[in-house]
C-alpha cells in the first residue's frame, strides 16, 4: 500500500467513525432534540433538565406550558389538563432567572400554538441582571442551526453514559414521566428540623420605606419588559396564569434580615400592576395563605413546600381563588407578613401558635 492510498484509507475511517457517531446520536437520541423517544425510557432528571428542556420544547405533543423554578417542579401535567384544560408539559429551570425562563418561552412559541402559559413568579430572581441566566443552558440545542449540535453529537457523557443509559432501556416506556420528570417531593425530609437551620435574631434591621404606590426598580423593570411582557404582547391568543408561590414565613424572615423584606413586597405589587394590564393575563396570591406558610411540615426549607401545595395551586386556580384582579389587594398580604415576620422576630424561636393557625 502506498503512502498515498494509506492516508485515503485513513482519512475514509475516520470520516466512516465519525459519520457512525453522529448517526448514532441522532438515531437513539437521548434528549429528544431531534424526536421524541418512543422505544427507550429518556433521561430525564434534575440533573441533565438544561438538555432536556430542549427536547420536550421542540419534540414533544402540548399546547400548555409551565414555567418556573424549582417552586414548579412538583406539578403534575396531567391534574392541570384535567383543571385547566389543554397539555401540558414542564419547562421548569431550577434556579432559573426570568432570562431562562425567556429561553423556554421562545422555544416553545416558537415550535407550537401555545394555549396557556403557568408562570411561577419569584419576585427576588427579577434583581438578577436581566440577559444574565443563572443556570447556563446549552444554547446550540435551543437555535435552528444543525452545524453548531457538533457539541451534541460529540458530547462524552452523552456518547458514554446517556446513549448506554438509553439503551439499557430499550422495549420499555414510562407513560408518567410527563408528570414525574423534575419532581423531588418524596426525595427530601419534612418540618421544622429541616427549615429552622438558623437561630432566629430578635436585632431589628433597617428595611426600605414603604410606598403607597411601588414602581419597579431598573432591574425589576428591564427583566419584566424583556423577558416577560414581549410575549404577552406577541400572543393575546395565549392565557399567561402567573402565580406567587407561598414561601415558609422563614423566606419571608430571611429577606427581613438581609434588608430586603419591603423591597420585594414593593416589587411584588409594581409587577402585578405591569402584568394586570393585559387582558390576557390572569394572576394569584398564594404567600397569604397563613395555613401554609406558617406549617413548617409543608417545607423542606425556607422555600420549597411539598408536591400537595402544587396540587392544591392547581385546583385553587381551576377554581379562580386567591386570584388578583387589582394589584392593590397585595398590600393586605403584605401587611400580614410584615406582622407576621415582627412576630417571628420579637419571640426569637418559631411559636408553636404559629403551627395550630388553621
Amino acid at each position: 500500500m502506498t503512502r498515498s492510498q494509506w492516508g485515503k484509507l485513513t482519512l475514509s475511517l475516520l470520516i466512516g467513525v465519525f459519520a457512525l457517531i453522529v448517526l448514532c446520536v441522532t438515531l437513539v437520541d437521548p434528549f429528544e432534540v431531534y424526536h421524541k423517544a418512543t422505544a427507550f425510557i429518556p433521561p430525564i432528571q434534575s440533573g441533565t433538565q438544561s438538555y432536556s428542556n430542549a427536547g420536550i420544547a421542540k419534540s414533544y405533543d402540548y399546547d400548555s406550558i409551565i414555567i418556573g423554578s424549582s417552586m414548579t417542579e412538583n406539578f403534575r401535567p396531567s391534574q392541570l389538563d384535567a383543571a385547566l384544560g389543554g397539555r401540558f408539559v414542564k419547562l421548569c429551570v431550577n434556579g432559573g432567572t426570568p432570562f431562562n425562563h425567556k429561553q423556554m418561552m421562545d422555544m416553545a412559541f416558537s415550535t407550537h400554538d401555545v394555549r396557556r402559559v403557568l408562570y411561577g413568579m419569584d419576585v427576588d430572581a427579577l434583581s438578577f441582571f436581566y440577559t444574565t441566566p443563572k443556570a447556563e443552558m446549552p444554547t446550540y440545542l435551543y437555535d435552528d442551526q444543525l452545524f453548531n449540535d457538533v457539541r451534541y453529537w460529540f458530547n462524552k457523557s452523552v456518547l458514554f453514559k446517556y446513549i448506554p443509559q438509553c439503551l439499557r432501556t430499550w422495549g420499555q416506556t414510562d407513560p408518567d414521566q410527563r408528570d414525574t420528570m423534575y419532581s423531588w417531593g418524596a426525595d427530601f425530609a419534612y418540618g421544622r428540623d429541616a427549615v429552622l437551620r438558623e437561630p432566629i435574631s430578635t436585632q431589628e434591621v433597617p428595611q426600605t420605606p414603604l410606598v403607597e404606590t411601588p414602581a419597579l426598580s431598573q432591574q425589576s423593570m428591564l427583566n419584566v419588559e424583556y423577558n416577560i411582557v414581549p410575549f404577552i404582547e406577541a400572543h393575546p391568543d395565549t392565557e399567561f396564569i402567573f402565580f406567587f408561590p407561598p414561601y415558609s414565613l422563614m423566606q419571608w424572615y430571611n429577606f427581613y434580615t438581609k434588608g430586603q423584606l419591603h423591597d420585594n413586597l414593593m416589587q411584588k405589587e409594581a409587577v402585578a400592576a405591569r402584568l394586570l394590564a393585559y387582558d390576557n393575563v390572569k394572576l394569584y396570591d398564594f404567600q397569604g395563605r397563613l395555613d401554609w406558610i406558617l406549617c413548617l411540615d409543608h417545607y423542606i426549607d425556607y422555600e420549597h413546600y411539598g408536591p400537595h401545595i402544587n396540587e392544591a395551586i392547581t385546583a385553587h386556580i381551576a377554581a379562580d381563588e386567591h386570584r388578583v384582579t387589582d394589584a392593590s389587594q397585595l398590600k393586605q398580604t403584605a401587611a400580614t407578613l410584615i406582622e407576621y415576620v415582627d412576630r417571628l422576630r420579637r419571640n426569637g424561636a418559631w411559636p408553636d401558635s404559629f403551627d395550630a393557625i388553621p
